[in-house]
């Protein structure tokens, strides 16, 4: 478990329990008849992204299953953690929840340590795993001429702190993945922080940053339109939607990140909703019209059930925690 200094976890846990006390009323009526209202998903990343899409399509197949709407509130900034903070706030009666991910639960951790405004263990429950989303190491083919890996690595060692790259704010999963490979081809390119995948596309295909690293759910149509190239993939298997494109531990052993997106409840729900609610995101996640279109849109479904999604996360963060050391990355 992370630890916090501990007047951190106290207060966390002083507001936590005052909110579950003024909670109850609310919290009872859940167990017996919910949902009987409109649900809200929280996404800590903005419109346009992956997450924001895999959200998406889950609240689409959802509210017919709890016959109310599932209302998306998109809630980006600080590298997630606003959104994500907010979900551990919100009242724990099963009307709010939200999408969890590798950069809020298994990176974030790592860079804020006790300036996160979180406790990843004990301000949520796991509901399940969502979908892998592979990345793609992608540039711009006026701007970088290079057409596979290594002449990629070539170009950068010959003009050393030329080029820039687009990502997330310091520590989403893109931008840990774009510093490994940095760091592992000895190499050296600079940060452009964006809020979201959307606008950093814009300009990666404008050409105002060369390169990227970004969901293929995002980059792979402009790499099929011919707009940008695709260098390598980033995860520990060669992709299902582009297996003639290597992936970047091929040339450097343990580069390799595999970017996940879950949801979870804040702590203190009933847990008769959280059951529900876990089992109908799972069953929207198996159905097969959910399946193609996540696959159509370069993702896979991974649904879980909630203990194992629960120790997925905490080996992930345990499984990061020396990669970001060893890349050196540190927060905004």
């Amino acid at each position: 478990m992370l630890q916090h200094p501990g007047r951190n976890a106290m207060i966390r846990s002083t507001r936590r329990a005052a909110l579950t006390l003024l909670a109850l009323p609310a919290i009872a009526r859940a167990q017996g008849a919910w949902p009987e209202r409109g649900v809200t998903m929280i996404v800590p990343f903005p419109p346009g992204g992956a997450t924001d899409m895999i959200g998406r399509m889950v609240a689409e197949g959802l509210a017919p299953r709890l016959g109310r709407p599932v209302v998306v509130d998109n809630r980006p900034g600080a590298a997630a953690n606003i959104g994500v903070a907010a979900l551990a706030r919100a009242v724990p009666d099963g009307y709010t929840f939200g999408v969890v991910s590798l950069t809020t639960m298994g990176i974030n951790p790592w860079l804020y340590k006790d300036r996160l405004p979180f406790d990843p263990d004990r301000d949520f429950m796991p509901l399940t795993n969502g979908a892998i989303t592979p990345n793609v190491l992608v540039v711009n083919p006026r701007k970088i001429p290079a057409t596979n890996l290594a002449e990629l690595v070539a170009w950068l060692r010959a003009n050393p702190g030329r080029a820039n790259y687009g990502a997330g704010a310091a520590g989403t999963a893109i931008h840990v993945a774009m510093e490994m490979f940095l760091a592992a081809s000895g190499t050296r390119a600079t940060h452009v922080a964006y809020r979201g995948s959307a606008p950093m596309m814009t300009d990666l295909i404008a050409g105002q940053v060369d390169l990227a690293v970004d969901g293929a759910a995002v980059a792979w149509p402009h790499v099929q339109a011919g707009s940008i190239r695709a260098i390598a993939t980033t995860g520990a298997q060669r992709a299902f939607f582009a297996p003639e494109l290597p992936t970047l531990h091929e040339m450097f052993p343990d580069t390799i990140i595999d970017p996940w997106h879950g949801f979870a409840l804040p702590a203190g729900a009933p847990a008769p909703v959280a059951e529900r609610l876990s089992r109908e995101i799972q069953a929207v996640l198996r159905d097969p019209s959910i399946d193609q279109r996540m696959r159509q849109a370069v993702m896979l479904p991974a649904p879980m059930q909630p203990a194992e999604f629960a120790a997925f996360i905490q080996a992930e963060r345990r499984r990061y925690g020396p990669v970001i050391e060893r890349a050196g990355i540190r927060a905004d």
